[in-house]
């Protein structure tokens, strides 16, 4: 029979899957069945869009590039399981579907929000583009107009 690497296992599976494996066994520890925990954080959809929206806020600023973005959100997930864990453990009455409704139209504004942005910074891009493209830099006070 051939020993278990669990290096190998780790290094196979990437770092979120075998951190999940260390978060589940501190649970279990503590007393707190990672089904549970699991069962609640699948439910809740506002959190996930929570963390969609703040990887998507700090690829817009410059924080997080495309090829990790995966590894951004999935130590985000990882901290979101355990704020789960945490407050059930704490709290096993907890209204966690109140708490994702109210973070659904944080979402919601926040994504409103981003979209602006979005829109404000390639609108002025395009801007730019055009203005050079057509040979007018004057227009935006480059130089002056003829």
């Amino acid at each position: 029979m051939k020993d278990i690497d669990l290096g190998t296992i780790f290094k196979r599976l990437g770092l979120p899957v075998g951190l999940v494996a260390v978060f589940s066994a501190i649970l279990l520890l503590f007393g707190v069945e990672l089904t549970v925990v699991l069962g609640i954080a699948g439910g809740m959809v506002g959190l996930w869009a929570v963390i969609s929206l703040i990887v998507n806020v700090l690829k817009v600023i410059g924080v997080v590039d495309d090829g990790t973005a995966g590894k951004w959100s999935a130590v985000l997930n990882l901290a979101a399981l355990a704020g789960i864990a945490y407050l059930y453990a704490s709290d096993p009455a907890f209204n966690f579907p109140q708490l994702d409704a109210q973070l659904q139209v944080i979402v919601q504004f926040g994504a409103l929000i981003l979209g602006y942005v979005v829109n404000v910074i390639g609108t002025r891009a395009m801007h730019k583009v055009e203005a050079y493209g057509l040979g007018m830099p004057f227009a935006f006070g480059y130089g002056a107009a003829s």
